[in-house]
């Protein structure tokens, strides 16, 4: 079949070449019609079966959205000065004017209520006398009597405050979010600029915002990188400009193809779908090194270009194609992860891996076709060097030394499950994010003085109309405000419950003394004017739903270690338990925060099973490659090495599993088996063409391939390593971890592999000598040498 392939590419070039830039020049045009889009909304990593997923969609069907609200706060004397002061109204003012912008909380837009007298209920009126606007001393004197606004927009402890901007639910997962959130920012920076008073930005429309733009800048700059980084070593292989090109044609039309593919799926790009461009560059590559060196390998040796192109096309071609559907089929395991997020990852890496493979078999081979014969200098790299030498230092263990290697292996092995038992897992919302970043750094700040700004959710269902408003029912509230409070990792509780003590307040001529929940003979007047009340006066819709059987209970959480946010979310289902039992009340507990934490536990599972999957799969995939059982497990034991020790370097050094650390293990591994199958594709070619002669054809199988493998493995270990430079932490222990599982696996492959097929000759010999079905077309491709024939 190959040789078929290799004549009607060859005789076929000029059409080929035609197509392609047609093709290409196409993909282009799709990509800018429909255009490519960064992603607005959060990456939503459960099923939307699952019951925490059916949780908080309920709960936004109940009280809208809780990721729509923005903070901007200080804590500096300097603001006392009137004329920062002013500067400070304005800049509020200038935000309440944006479009997406549906009000601003701040001292000074701070409300008290007071009694209705002529129409009943309450009213509200600004809290801050007009004469007090312009001194912030009297502002905050008079904000200090109503602790329904303590930390919530001041520290009674410090100096600290902060507004509240709430924005339109409505755009808070389109483009309207982004451009005023960067409105605001920009305000922000100038008013600091101005006055010296730093303000610190935050919530989670600045947070989602700023990670995004960091997203798009770091996808333009990473395709950049890589491109740059793996072309020049490629370079510094090859010594030939012309392959250089020839590979930057391949990997620059795999690109193309991929935003084209983006664009005609509507697939937004997120931080996993900004990864596979550069993916697809460092992986692409490894094809052309493989097929360019065996074509110059062969023409070293006959001086026959077309005999050269022939056998490249067939004794690689083949072998790549191979590689190249093993290595999507690590990819495309996440299509059964059931997280959209994941299956977008899976379905684009997969089918563009594929692509790459045939950009690379008809570009290369075209392309050289056309090109002089290789001169001295192109061929240099064949000769003895750097790497000639640890080849041959790495046969010299391989049959010489081989109980040196399995006993270095057993040290490894041992030392990578030491290490496993110590792995730990990571739930945390802004772990992933660049602690660099000035919106990372502001939360500490409203940690430190406003409790959070992750936000949890507790909904509380009393089974009956008008449950919440029972003294009861309060008092519970109350209590588990209090014992959320009382944990000193959020931001204070805001429900009902405060809303009302907040009404008694206000009931009592707003004497801060009566801020407490009314007593039984209290309750039934003070709800009878909360009823009356109408307007922005009336805040306990925004807690309770229109029937008054649900009631919500809202705080934020600080930035805290993933298995701190999971003791403290346990603590609070327990407390729920106790103070709301089952036969009476039905609770569970939702927002963000929780859903973030839920969603990486069930990626975690469901990624183990995918990489079991991934595993499986290239196993079946070798059987039918192979046809001997034997050969399934040889192959993969050299594969799986790697990921052992790098779920044991990753408890060492304390990189936690979360969603971007776990697909180290499924990318790399499908990555290092093609080293595994261009190692055995030649080894069962020698071992055909030496009449069973093992140890002739692991030596020479070293020899060939090796070359080609210590080549891929260092351009893929550099190609990862310019993760290293992301500002996301995920990203880069994604980087750091795959260029070391992959510089494991080259080993492992180099030293591990042909050392077995050497202990277990016996095994390995006959049915992998002469299997029912050959892949690999050993026939005499000479055959039809002079029949093809180049047109200028």
């Amino acid at each position: 079949m190959w040789k078929k392939i290799a004549s009607l590419i060859l005789r076929n070039r000029l059409t080929i070449l035609i197509s392609l830039v047609v093709i290409i020049l196409g993909l282009v045009g799709i990509t800018l019609q429909k255009g490519v889009r960064f992603t607005t909304s959060n990456a939503q990593l459960l099923p939307s079966s699952d019951q925490t997923m059916i949780d908080f969609t309920d709960f936004q069907n109940t009280f809208g959205s809780e990721d729509n609200v923005i903070v901007i706060g200080y804590d500096d004397q300097k603001m006392a000065n009137p004329v920062y002061l002013k500067k400070w109204q304005q800049l509020t003012k200038s935000i309440t004017d944006l479009p997406g912008i549906d009000g601003i909380f701040s001292m000074t837009e701070a409300q008290k209520m007071t009694r209705d007298t002529l129409n009943g209920g309450f009213k509200t009126e600004n809290l801050i006398p007009e004469e007090h606007l312009d001194s912030w001393i009297d502002m905050r004197t008079d904000i200090n009597n109503f602790p329904f606004y303590e930390s919530m927009l001041y520290n009674k402890n410090s100096d600290a405050m902060q507004a509240v901007i709430y924005m339109n639910p409505a755009i808070v997962d389109s483009k309207q979010r982004i451009q005023d959130v960067l409105e605001i920012n920009k305000m922000v920076n100038q008013f600091t600029k101005e006055t010296g008073i730093s303000l610190y930005l935050s919530g989670m429309p600045v947070i989602r915002t700023m990670n995004s733009e960091q997203v798009k800048g770091e996808t333009i700059s990473f395709i950049f990188a890589s491109l740059g980084v793996t072309c020049l070593i490629f370079f510094l292989f090859f010594r030939s400009f012309r392959a250089t090109a020839v590979a930057v044609s391949v990997v620059v039309s795999a690109v193309v193809l991929c935003f084209a593919m983006l664009s005609l799926f509507g697939y937004e790009i997120t931080l996993l779908t900004a990864l596979v461009p550069p993916l697809l560059i460092v992986i692409g590559i490894p094809n052309c090194i493989y097929l360019i060196n065996k074509y110059q390998g062969e023409y070293a040796i006959h001086k026959n270009k077309i005999k050269a192109l022939q056998r490249m096309i067939m004794h690689v071609g083949n072998t790549a194609m191979l590689t190249n559907l093993t290595t999507a089929f690590g990819f495309f395991t996440f299509i059964f992860t059931q997280s959209s997020t994941l299956q977008e990852f899976g379905t684009i890496a997969s089918l563009n891996i594929v692509g790459i493979f045939v950009f690379s078999l008809l570009i290369i081979p075209t392309a050289y076709s056309y090109f002089p014969e290789p001169k001295k200098r192109h061929l240099k790299h064949h000769e003895e060097n750097w790497t000639s030498s640890l080849l041959k230092w790495m046969e010299n263990v391989v049959l010489n030394h081989r109980p040196w290697v399995y006993r270095t292996t057993a040290v490894v092995l041992l030392a990578a499950i030491i290490g496993m038992f110590q792995m730990t897992r990571s739930g945390n919302l802004l772990d992933d994010m660049s602690k660099n970043a000035k919106f990372y750094r502001d939360i500490a700040f409203f940690d430190e003085e406003f409790g959070g700004v992750l936000p949890l959710e507790i909904v509380i269902d009393t089974k009956q109309p008008n449950g919440v408003t029972s003294l009861n029912t309060l008092t519970r509230m109350d209590r588990l405000n209090q014992y959320i409070d009382s944990l000193g990792r959020s931001s204070k509780t805001l429900s009902i419950t405060e809303l009302i003590k907040f009404s008694k307040q206000a009931y009592y001529s707003n004497d801060s003394a009566f801020y407490n929940l009314p007593t039984n003979q209290e309750r039934a007047f003070i709800l009878n004017e909360i009823k009356k009340t109408q307007g922005d006066a009336n805040l306990v819709n925004n807690y309770v739903d229109s029937t008054g059987r649900k009631a919500r209970m809202t705080t934020l959480l600080s930035n805290m270690d993933s298995k701190d946010m999971e003791v403290l979310i346990d603590n609070v289902k327990a407390a729920l338990v106790d103070y709301f039992p089952e036969e009476r009340y039905n609770t569970y507990v939702s927002g963000m925060a929780y859903v973030f934490m839920k969603g990486t536990e069930y990626l975690i599972k469901n990624l183990l099973v995918s990489l079991s999957l991934a595993i499986l799969m290239i196993a079946i995939f070798m059987a039918f490659m192979f046809r001997s059982p034997q050969m399934i497990l040889i192959s993969l034991i050299p594969n799986l090495i790697p990921l052992l020790a790098t779920a044991g370097l990753m408890g060492y050094i304390g990189v936690p599993i979360k969603p971007s650390t776990i697909l180290v293990f499924s990318i790399a591994f499908g990555i290092a088996v093609d080293d595994t199958i261009h190692f055995l594709a030649k080894y069962r070619q020698d071992l055909h063409l030496y009449k069973g002669n093992i140890k002739k054809s692991v030596k020479l199988s070293i020899e060939e391939v090796g070359n080609s493998m210590l080549y891929t493995s260092i351009v893929l270990f550099s190609g990862f390593a310019i993760f290293l430079f992301s500002g996301f932490m995920g990203i880069v222990a994604l980087g750091g971890l795959i260029s070391f599982t992959l510089l494991m696996a080259m080993l492992s492959n180099l030293l591990v592999l042909p050392s077995l097929l050497l202990t277990y000759e016996r095994l390995t010999t006959k049915d992998f000598t002469d299997p029912d079905v050959d892949y690999f077309d050993e026939s005499d491709e000479d055959d039809d040498i002079e029949e093809i024939k180049l047109e200028a």
